[in-house]
């Protein structure tokens, strides 16, 4: 089930979560962007802090799916996973050839924020279960370390994982 969306509509919530499968791809075992829930994070930002970025948004999926259609007469997020990936090369491609190119620009700006939701703090909306930390070793939240964890060569995969929810559920003073 999916958490509620404030910003993105279902169609634009499926677009990106399948552009997030391809970005980071993943599995149950192995789990990337979509399955941390990027998307959640992408639609919290755009209702939020990001709010001006919602016209960019809106008309730069459309123009996607408008150009999925004429290529492949199918909305991007009903494309298989090699037409996905040759679509975001081909808007990669654009971007670095002509910076002002628009679904270039989108491509770089949904990347960006799929990035952020895969390693956000799980209270953003993205990051579920600690995936994007875990992928690469990082513990998480901290009020610090000890010494000997910021040492050269300390594996901080071996400290448990705590996200801010933890932290502050842990520390009943800074309420």
């Amino acid at each position: 089930m999916m958490t509620a969306l404030l910003f993105l509509n279902r169609a634009e919530a499926a677009t990106i979560d399948a552009m997030a499968s391809r970005i980071v791809p993943g599995d149950a075992d192995d789990p990337g962007a979509r399955e941390a829930g990027s998307v959640v994070y992408v639609d919290r930002l755009l209702a939020g802090f990001g709010r001006e970025l919602q016209g960019f948004y809106r008309h730069g999926l459309r123009l996607l799916d408008a150009d999925c259609g004429e290529r492949f007469d199918r909305r991007f997020s009903a494309l298989d996973a090699a037409e996905q990936d040759r679509v975001l090369d081909d808007l990669d491609g654009r971007r670095q050839e002509d910076p002002g190119d628009r679904l270039g620009q989108l491509f770089a700006v949904v990347r960006e924020h799929v990035v952020q939701g895969y390693f956000c703090d799980p209270a953003y909306g993205g990051n579920r279960d600690g995936a994007g930390w875990r992928m690469v070793g990082f513990p998480g939240a901290r009020w610090g370390y000890a010494t000997e964890q910021m040492a050269r060569g300390f594996d901080a995969s071996v400290i448990p994982q705590k996200t801010l929810e933890d932290l502050y559920a842990g520390d009943r003073s800074v309420r």
